[in-house]
């Protein structure tokens, strides 16, 4: 794992997959390959760490170079969104099946009684869902200072 400076943002690589946290707040993960689910754990805890102190995370997923997500992964998964919990989640890349998991883990959360706060959307380019999660939070902003 390395870290980059405050001003770059922080970055971990964890096997193949990274996670960057982007100022002022937005993580950005790339899974890459087939995931392995002890990745996704120390993921999980590098996100944890990272975001505890932090009132709003967004959550940017590239899929586009994700391979199989076994069922003990979609868990770690499930529970790495319970901990972030973020405003906004976008996900780009995501083939069909991809889309159907990253929905079920979603449901899942819900179906628990577990208020996600922050609404999941698809997207095929990163430029597309960049510019979702910047109108999420120009919407907040907004709405804050009303």
């Amino acid at each position: 794992m390395l870290q980059a400076t405050q001003e770059q943002g922080i970055r971990y690589d964890v096997g193949s997959s990274r996670m960057c946290f982007e100022p002022p707040d937005t993580c950005f993960v790339t899974y890459v390959g087939d995931l392995d689910a002890d990745v996704v754990a120390r993921m999980n805890a590098v996100l944890e760490e990272t975001t505890r102190h932090r009132r709003s995370v967004d959550l940017l997923v590239d899929l586009s170079r994700t391979g199989q997500v076994s069922e003990r992964v979609r868990r770690h998964a499930a529970f790495g969104m319970l901990l972030l919990n973020p405003r906004a989640t976008a996900v780009f890349g995501a083939d069909f099946h991809l889309r159907v998991v990253v929905s079920m883990i979603t449901k899942a959360i819900r179906l628990l009684h577990v208020d996600l706060r922050g609404q999941i959307k698809f997207f095929d380019r990163e430029t597309d869902a960049r510019a979702w999660l910047a109108e999420v939070r120009r919407r907040e902003t907004m709405q804050r200072s009303a």
